[in-house]
């Protein structure tokens, strides 16, 4: 439970509210304060890093059973984290690294998208810098935009122990995008297009230069998908289809702007 002490505000958001997707609101209000019960400093945390949760929390806590004991504690956080293991995960960089959809993958998979060079590239929710610092190789520089404070910091302290000098690392987040309009001769992105289509394409679009490219270039992992995004596809996007060595079917797209 210490993770949500890495979290950022954005995120603290997300898990203390009512979540979407028609899960049932009385039973993860509980689930929450059982959660949280053990950690008074985990709760202090969130209460002032993001203080309009703070009524969340007191109503999730009012929900904890009397006479609640350690295993039944113990499996309430394993349940709440493992609810939200994708935001785990961004508190660990390294971790990150490890999971298949950034080991597994291959940068021949952006190659066959897009030639980089003498480009001003964009990565949107560049995470560990999979695609950021597969770009800066041919790019003539790389932006890297992420919301996550942990992720930023871990990417600019592998610019730096790697020498990198055409890379630069950014807060932004696929709605609000801290650059001006028509900067970026291409604007990539992998697992950040999907909550939102219209405003995040919209966004992205906005910060691309007429005649550039939107590129969503995913990651490898073992869920065989049988067909492209239909959403992307409606909206004018070519996808482009490879086996995974993890076993799954990734599609990749791209939209000249």
């Amino acid at each position: 439970m210490d993770t949500l002490l890495y979290f950022d505000r954005w995120v603290l958001r997300y898990l203390l509210s009512v979540q979407p997707g028609g899960k049932d609101h009385a039973a993860y209000l509980s689930l929450v304060g059982c959660a949280l019960w053990r950690h008074p400093h985990v709760v202090d945390y969130c209460r002032n890093k993001a203080p309009e949760c703070a009524s969340f929390v007191d109503m999730a806590l009012a929900q904890v059973p009397p006479g609640l004991d350690m295993q039944a504690a113990r499996q309430a956080e394993t349940d709440f984290l493992r609810c939200h293991e994708t935001f785990v995960v961004y508190a660990w960089p390294e971790a990150m690294e490890r999971v298949d959809y950034i080991a597994d993958w291959d940068r021949k998979w952006l190659d066959e998208l897009i030639d980089l060079r003498g480009r001003v590239v964009l990565d949107v929710g560049a995470g560990t810098g999979r695609l950021a610092f597969a770009a800066a190789r041919d790019a003539l520089r790389v932006y890297a935009s992420e919301p996550c404070d942990r992720l930023r910091e871990y990417m600019r302290d592998r610019i730096a122990k790697s020498g990198i000098t055409n890379m630069k690392v950014l807060d932004g987040t696929a709605t609000c995008l801290p650059y001006e309009d028509a900067t970026f001769g291409a604007v990539l992105s992998g697992h950040v297009v999907g909550d939102d289509y219209e405003g995040e394409l919209r966004e992205m679009r906005r910060v691309t230069r007429p005649g550039g490219w939107l590129v969503v270039c995913n990651g490898d992992d073992g869920f065989r998908r049988t067909r492209p995004d239909p959403e992307l596809i409606r909206r004018g996007f070519e996808a482009f289809r490879h086996e995974s060595p993890s076993g799954g079917v990734i599609f990749n797209y791209r939209l000249r702007v």
